[in-house]
């Protein structure tokens, strides 16, 4: 995704808010820690990246920077385009895990995000929720309840190999049915593990859709002088790759099986 480079100059950094936010022009305020002997001067050269403005210093060394950035990057363009989606604040970070970024906005919108992220890098995980916004600092997929029984049971040392406590147990403690607890808890671990694999991972586009998008990708590298830059050449070609692979395994997977036993074993063999 060109964002390689970051890792050779920052530590962590994190986004914490808009600025302004039109395509081609997403500024932002990250809060940023460098590495050991990197600075803000280090960032002259990156792609993608321009440090507008340096909002504040660290007094200490545990403390970060605060940074207005302009970030020119397809995907970023793209999130701004939909007139719909928008990155969270706290929830877009880069560390030594990698690069996450969280995203809300209507589900349609969503999956073209969704579409073109997977087209340029293959993300370990995709995943999607639904977001109220009344507690948008705390977003999870349980349940208040939900959230109180998994904490009683890991305290109590459900979870632990071997376990602590039978599920007869924690029933007999909380006085409930014993087949009332093994449905919930069963119902926590369903809910965990769908968060965490499914969702958007099989959001799929035709390929005259992420055409366009990539159209309009090249459009903004053009305009903004980085058509040229090998980082984005590279990601385009990936795409295209991606795109060959994604189109013969969907025509292979959705090809319908011939009622001729020797034909179908021809096809198979070719």
């Amino acid at each position: 995704m060109g964002v390689g480079p970051l890792y050779d100059i920052f530590e962590t950094f994190e986004f914490i808010s808009y600025v302004k936010r039109v395509p081609k022009d997403v500024r932002c305020v990250l809060k940023v820690r460098f590495k050991s002997g990197k600075g803000p001067e280090d960032c002259k050269d990156l792609p993608l990246f321009q440090i507008l403005e340096i909002l504040s210093e660290p007094e200490k060394t545990d403390q970060s920077y605060l940074l207005l950035i302009r970030v020119n990057h397809a995907l970023v363009n793209l999130n701004a385009r939909t007139n719909g989606t928008s990155a969270v604040s706290g929830k877009c970070f880069l560390n030594g895990e990698g690069l996450t970024y969280t995203v809300q906005g209507p589900g349609l919108k969503l999956s073209l995000i969704s579409v073109m992220a997977r087209m340029i890098a293959k993300p370990d995980r995709i995943s999607a929720r639904p977001v109220h916004y009344a507690t948008m600092d705390e977003i999870t997929v349980l349940s208040t309840k939900q959230v109180n029984l998994a904490k009683y049971a890991h305290e109590r040392g459900f979870y632990e190999t071997p376990k602590r406590i039978r599920v007869s147990e924690l029933a007999e403690e909380l006085g409930l049915a014993r087949a009332t607890i093994s449905e919930q808890l069963a119902r926590i671990e369903t809910t965990l593990m769908d968060d965490m694999f499914s969702s958007l991972n099989e959001v799929r586009k035709s390929p005259e859709v992420i055409r366009e998008l990539m159209t309009t990708m090249e459009a903004d590298a053009l305009d903004s002088g980085y058509a040229s830059d090998e980082d984005f050449r590279y990601m385009m070609e990936q795409i295209q790759n991606n795109m060959e692979k994604e189109s013969s395994a969907s025509l292979l997977y959705e090809e319908k099986p011939s009622k001729d036993p020797l034909e179908q074993s021809l096809k198979e063999l070719e």
